[in-house]
Formats: structure tokens, C-alpha cells, sequence
């Protein structure tokens, strides 16, 4: 006679079955747990109390989803749509979407005194795509200092230059301070002023001081932690001399690109202005661009050219580990090594004197591939959807999401119901990345049976 099942029993089962199916996979629980983070966000920016002008349910989905990913797209004004409470709320979002979730729940654990375990740390080596699980709490340790570090040095620069000025009070100078720090080391491009920074447009020491929490914040905590432990360049991780060397070369590209388009070219919308000051602009906007959603400039007036390297730039993105997205530098410099090499007929693809194992080259590609797809598929979805924004706006602004850069042609405000559900998508790909969002509905396997090989007719 079969045993019938209680009520408790099929409970019990029911909650099990959940536990392995979010559990299962590692990738699958970080997406899980990202979704969780911007549902929570949602909620709390959906409340009266977080708002100071009634904001639609959608609109507070669409700005925690994008604060979550660190992107900075926004529906709405968030200075004037929510107050000092939404506004806390959106930076705690962004901590936690620039540090991991993975990460700021091992940090609570090790405050705590609980003891990490395996499972842990495999958990957060798929969240910062690390290549092993050892020295995963020593990093966690060297991730959280360096974040509270140089966002209080940024807090400060940026305090004392607002306070400065005049037009704050030290009060607010701080706040200010506080919330533009943490949402650009984490390269999220949220401001509290409607023009985000046009208004400083030529003021140094913002731009300056913002650039560079970008770019640390771009580089990616492996690199700082390496950089600042080994202190020679022979001796750093082949990930860190790319890192450092991107960062000379593809910003030194970008800001050469952008003066070239924009000021030399009579189409640019910085022709005829001083040279100090279009080098100003430009600078800034090519450090942007990679990682993070600020503009001391309104691109609806830049060269389309212009527009097109930084679809190209946002497509690229920071490094992997970082508070950055995109298919990361290191995936570029491995799929041109590679192309490099089998043009000049090498059997092995070499970087810096070392040699790339196949199955990295491999995953390159796949990123590479399977995030171009989803760009296009995204952007034709918003294309049928959004038939009143050009085109060009709204692959500019699926690049952007998927980049979690935040930067926009003006149209983000324009997105009907279903565009947005589409770009908050692309944020939560872009910031989980594609192979993690695949991997959450794929199977894997390794068949035992092989087939025979034959050629193919390429090129």
C-alpha cells in the first residue's frame, strides 16, 4: 500500500525542490539573488514615504534594476522624484550591486565570525569570475577596504570643491559628496542634478576627481589588490598588465578619437571651442563612456561617428571583477591575440610572454558572440516596441544597458511599458552577465559518444 504524503511532507518537498533549483548552480542563485536585491529596492522606492512625487511602480522597478546593475539609466529625475530616505536606498543598491551581493554577504558573515565555507566561496569565485576558489576571503577583506577607502577620499575631494563654491552648505556639500563618491567608484553614473554634471563642465577638480574613482573603481579589485601587493610591473598577474595597459591605450584611443570628431570636425558639437576646453570635455566623456553613465556634455550634439565609438567603447566595458560590465578588456585583448596569431600561422596565442590556455580563448568568444546576439535581439525587440524613437537612440540605449554604462541619447524617458521591461533585462545581462543568465537555464553535459571529424569550406 503506497504511503500518502502529508501536508507538511509535500511542504517540506516543495521547499526542497526550490533549494535545488535555485541552489543548483551557482550561476543561478547569483542571478536569484540579484532579482531578489532590485525586488527589495523596488519596494522601498515604491513607498510613500521614499517618495516626494508619486513615482509609478514600473518606474521604481526600472531605477532599482538599474541602480542594482549599477547602470544609471533613469526614467525619471531621481533628485526631485524621491527623497533623502529613496535616495539612501538607491546608493545602498548601488554598494551593493558594485561590490556583488556575494560579496556583501561574506562580509557580513565574516563580521559575524561565521565560518566560510566551500560552497561560499565557490559562490562568490562564479560572481567576480575568478579562476579558483582559494584566497576568496582575503579578497573579500581587500575588496570591502578599498572601496571604504578611496569612496571616503572621493566624498571629501568632492565635499571640499562643492563647499567651495559656495552654492552648498556643508551639510549638503557632504551628502553630495557621499552620494556622487559611491555611485562613481562603483561606475553606476547616478546624479541628484537633472543635467547630471553639465553644470560642471569645465570645473577640474569634480571632473578630475570623478574620472578617477571611474577608473579605479573600472580596473577591478584583483588588479588593485594585485598592483598594491606586488608594487612591480614583472611581477603582476597577466590580468593586471592588461588591465593597467587598457587603461592607457583604449582611454588614450577614445579621448584621441572623440577630439579628433568633435572638435577638429566641423560636425562635432565641440567645434570652434577653445582646445583646453574641448580636451576637458572629452577626457571626461572618454572615461565615461567604458564604465559609467556621467556627461558634462549633451551627446544629441555629438558627431554620429562619435556616437558609433561609443556604442563600441560601452560594448567593451571595464574589467572582469570590477564594478564595471561589458564583455570586459580582457576578453577583447584574448580574441585579438588569438586572430593575431592565426594570421601569422602560430599555434598558440601568446599575451605578454604567456600563453592563453584554449578553453579561455574559447569562453572569450562565447562572451563575445553571445552578447552581440542579445544586443541584437534586444535592440529589434525595442525597435517593435518603441517605433516612435529612432533606431539609432535605442541600440545606443541597449548597448548602454547591457555595458551598465547609464548613458543615454535622451530617450529613456520615452520607453513605453514594454522598452523598459527590455532594458531593465539587458541591465541584469549585462551586470550577471550573458554566459550567467544562459548558464541559469542550460544544461550541461559532456557527451561520452564522439563523432568523426571532417572539414569545412571558411572563408
Amino acid at each position: 500500500m503506497r504511503h500518502r504524503l502529508t501536508v507538511r511532507e509535500l511542504r517540506i518537498k516543495r521547499i526542497e525542490a526550490l533549494y535545488r533549483l535555485v541552489f543548483e548552480k551557482p550561476a543561478r542563485f547569483i542571478a536569484t539573488g540579484f532579482l531578489l536585491a532590485i525586488f527589495i529596492g523596488a519596494t522601498l522606492l515604491y513607498m510613500p514615504f521614499a517618495q516626494t512625487q508619486p513615482v509609478s511602480w514600473i518606474d521604481c522597478l526600472f531605477i532599482a534594476t538599474s541602480a542594482g546593475t549599477v547602470t544609471g539609466l533613469s526614467t525619471i529625475d531621481i533628485g526631485t522624484s524621491f527623497n533623502t530616505f529613496g535616495e539612501l536606498v538607491i546608493v545602498a543598491l548601488i554598494q551593493i550591486g558594485g561590490l556583488g551581493f556575494m560579496t556583501v554577504a561574506l562580509m557580513l558573515l565574516s563580521v559575524l565570525g561565521k565560518k566560510i565555507g566551500l560552497k561560499q566561496r565557490i559562490l562568490l569565485q562564479e560572481s567576480l569570475n575568478l579562476s579558483g576558489p582559494g584566497g576568496t576571503v582575503r579578497l573579500v577583506r581587500n575588496i570591502v577596504f578599498t572601496t571604504l577607502i578611496v569612496q571616503f577620499l572621493g566624498m571629501l575631494f568632492l565635499t571640499f570643491e562643492l563647499y567651495s563654491t559656495g552654492d552648498y552648505r556643508f551639510g549638503e556639500a557632504l551628502y553630495y559628496g557621499f552620494f556622487h563618491a559611491v555611485s562613481a567608484f562603483n561606475n553606476a553614473g547616478f546624479a541628484l542634478w537633472p543635467d547630471n554634471l553639465m553644470q560642471f563642465e569645465q570645473n577640474t577638480a569634480i571632473v578630475i576627481t570623478i574620472a578617477a574613482l571611474l577608473m579605479i573603481g573600472g580596473l577591478g579589485f584583483t588588479t588593485i589588490a594585485d598592483a598594491t601587493e606586488v608594487k612591480r610591473w614583472k611581477r603582476l598577474a597577466l590580468h593586471s598588465k592588461i588591465m593597467i595597459a587598457s587603461l592607457v591605450i583604449v582611454n588614450g584611443i577614445a579621448w584621441f578619437s572623440l577630439m579628433l570628431f568633435e572638435w577638429v570636425s566641423n560636425e562635432g558639437g565641440l567645434y570652434g571651442r577653445p582646445f583646453g576646453e574641448a580636451m576637458h570635455v572629452t577626457f571626461f566623456q572618454a572615461v565615461t563612456t567604458r564604465t559609467a553613465g556621467f556627461n558634462t556634455i549633451d551627446l544629441t550634439t555629438m558627431a554620429p561617428i562619435s556616437i558609433g565609438v561609443m556604442i563600441i567603447l560601452m560594448y567593451i566595458g571595464a574589467g572582469a571583477a570590477s564594478t564595471g560590465s561589458g564583455i570586459k578588456v580582457t576578453t577583447v585583448a584574448v580574441i585579438l591575440a588569438d586572430m593575431w596569431a592565426f594570421i601569422v600561422g602560430k599555434k598558440e596565442t601568446v599575451i605578454l610572454e604567456r600563453t592563453i590556455d584554449a578553453f579561455q580563448i574559447k569562453k572569450a568568444y562565447v562572451v563575445a558572440i553571445t552578447s552581440f546576439f542579445f544586443i541584437l535581439l534586444i535592440t529589434a525587440l525595442t525597435i517593435l516596441t518603441n517605433g516612435h524613437i529612432p533606431a539609432t537612440a535605442l541600440l545606443f540605449e541597449t548597448v548602454s544597458a547591457f555595458g551598465t554604462v547609464g548613458l543615454s541619447l535622451g530617450v529613456t524617458t520615452e520607453l513605453n511599458d514594454a522598452g523598459k521591461s527590455l532594458i531593465m533585462f539587458m541591465m541584469l545581462l549585462g551586470r550577471v552577465g550573458s554566459l550567467t543568465i544562459l548558464f541559469t537555464v542550460a544544461r550541461q553535459m559532456d557527451r561520452k559518444i564522439r563523432y568523426p571529424k571532417e572539414k569545412l569550406l571558411i572563408g
